[in-house]
């Protein structure tokens, strides 16, 4: 399941130009992969209370049966709009799969928790591939991107098969042998308004800050609108739940006031969020522009893979390091001191630093993924409570997602604006030597595709001014992704201080005690 979850994130997103070049071109294309961010964010918290409360089978199972529709959907799609529909079952489907987090850990003795996390995030190793296959589908079957949709399917229907025979955690009247409650209790005891103004913050949040600078300007209602109301919504649901007495709270006020335990984790989170998430977005963009031929297909398959290759690292790294030498708040500390470091590295790559670049995105990819298996770990051994674990593990899953969100609208905003504004002078300091004699608008317009067709269609140029214009175009996002990975330091410097706040889970709490049980385990037992 974890493996098919990353997939339907990890594959669309990469072929994502593809795409939209077949069955457009049209401006909404990106909302394919947003919309998988909008849905995953608001119901891996809601999906895990949910289960947290009625159990986790058929929360799971709708989940992978959700992302296999969205994959048939996806594979069959004759529009971007049909395409859209798609990322918005697999953002619904993801948001029930990522609870897979919460769902390992309670089935195995505490003791255990990190090393079953850790073997989770080494079992990434397919879906680290996910881009390079996806452009080895492109290059090499006949149907291209649509392979990738079919693959999906393949396995998201595997998965659920899986969890229909295997997978048979606590039902709901085994969670609730003791208090004898029916659904129907507990669905009026249920959060209503915590949940639809915790769906609503989410969504409008997540919205405006993926229209701003792309649909609408950021200064546009459009955009600020929706930002100002996700704020009231976010303050108005704090007061509910700390006020209203709310027998199973979306938010557990008793979560929040526990810093060291979970608050500060939530902080750190959204900080490794916005790295890894806006590094998937970045890393394409810039190593296509100042280091990718324009025609090999597979070689830009490989540059877009970079930052899965140090996913596959820091696999080994949970598996054999996280679990066994405890420590975590100071294995927090360092993994973020180092990823914070190496971003200001990746501020001065330039147009020759090809080797440094692909170090760099390496290194610092292996050192963002362990503060997230680290977090859900000592977030569920902090807990007073084992049934609040689906929605703390869950929150931590939103703020990562939400991270992500914020992290890639402030960034594409950073490099897109600065570009604009240095484009023009470092151009015309490039081209002034080299005898153009055309409109200088004219060949600033055709940087915008930067492709031999678009400087062809310049009057006056020749061979000297179109390789000055690519040159120029290069030297200006170098400057301008300079700036976004400087500002990115900021944000380390945040999460450096919370985990610097945060404190290794207690050895007693990592004991032999088992949080649920598996039917089938209570059964063997009974026998």
């Amino acid at each position: 399941m974890y493996e098919a979850y990353l997939f339907t994130l990890i594959m669309p997103a990469a072929v994502l130009a593809y795409i939209n070049a077949d069955l457009g071109p049209d401006a909404k294309y990106p909302w394919i992969t947003v919309c998988w961010n909008l849905g995953a964010a608001i119901i891996v918290t809601v999906g895990g209370r949910l289960a947290d409360i009625f159990g986790r089978r058929y929360f799971l199972l709708t989940g992978a049966v959700s992302a296999a529709i969205g994959a048939l959907v996806g594979a069959t799609g004759q529009s971007i709009n049909q395409m859209i529909v798609s990322g918005v079952l697999f953002g619904f489907g993801g948001g029930f799969q990522e609870m897979t987090f919460a769902c390992a850990q309670e089935l195995v003795p505490n003791r255990y928790r990190f090393a079953t996390l850790g073997v989770m995030i080494l079992a990434n190793h397919v879906s680290s591939f996910g881009p390079l296959i996806g452009y080895a589908f492109i290059t090499y079957t006949g149907i291209g991107w649509r392979a990738c949709y079919w693959f999906c399917f393949a396995f998201e229907s595997t998965t659920a098969i899986m969890l229909f025979v295997f997978y048979n955690p606590p039902t709901f009247e085994t969670k609730h042998e003791d208090d004898h409650k029916t659904k129907w209790q507990l669905v009026k005891e249920l959060d209503h308004v915590g949940l639809w103004l915790f769906t609503g913050a989410c969504l409008l949040l997540l919205l405006g800050l993926n229209w701003g600078g792309v649909s609408y300007p950021w200064g546009s209602a459009h955009v600020v609108a929706p930002i100002v109301l996700a704020f009231v919504c976010a303050v108005a649901l704090g007061f509910w739940e700390v006020y209203a007495n709310l027998k199973y709270p979306i938010l557990p006020p008793k979560l929040f006031k526990k810093w060291r335990d979970f608050t500060a984790l939530l902080v750190v989170c959204f900080v490794a969020g916005m790295l890894y998430y806006s590094m998937n977005v970045l890393w394409p963009r810039q190593s296509q522009l100042l280091f990718v031929p324009a025609n090999d297909t597979i070689i830009r398959g490989v540059y877009a893979n970079m930052v899965s290759f140090g996913t596959i690292i820091a696999g080994w790294y949970c598996v054999t390091v996280m679990p066994w030498v405890g420590h975590e708040r100071w294995q927090l500390v360092v993994l973020i001191v180092a990823q914070t470091a190496l971003i200001g590295s990746m501020a001065s790559i330039g147009i020759n630093d090809k080797a440094q670049a692909i170090a760099t995105v390496v290194i610092v990819s292996a050192c963002n993924l362990p503060p997230s298996p680290l977090s859900f770990g000592m977030v569920s051994l902090g807990l007073d409570d084992q049934s609040d674990i689906g929605v703390a593990v869950g929150l931590i899953s939103t703020f990562r997602l939400i991270g992500g969100a914020v992290a890639t609208s402030i960034y594409v905003s950073i490099y897109t604006s600065r570009y604009t504004n240095s484009i023009g002078p470092t151009l015309q300091r490039y081209v002034q030597d080299t005898g153009f004699s055309g409109s200088f608008s004219q060949l600033l317009k055709a940087t915008t595709l930067n492709t031999p067709a678009a400087y062809e269609k310049v009057a006056g140029i020749n061979t000297e001014t179109v390789k000055a214009a690519q040159m120029a175009v290069k030297v200006a996002y170098v400057g301008s992704f300079k700036v976004v990975y400087l500002v990115a330091i900021a944000f380390g410097v945040i999460a450096i201080s919370s985990a610097l706040s945060t404190r290794s889970v207690r050895k007693e709490n990592k004991s032999n005690a088992q949080a649920v049980t598996l039917e089938t385990e209570r059964k063997a037992v009974d026998v």
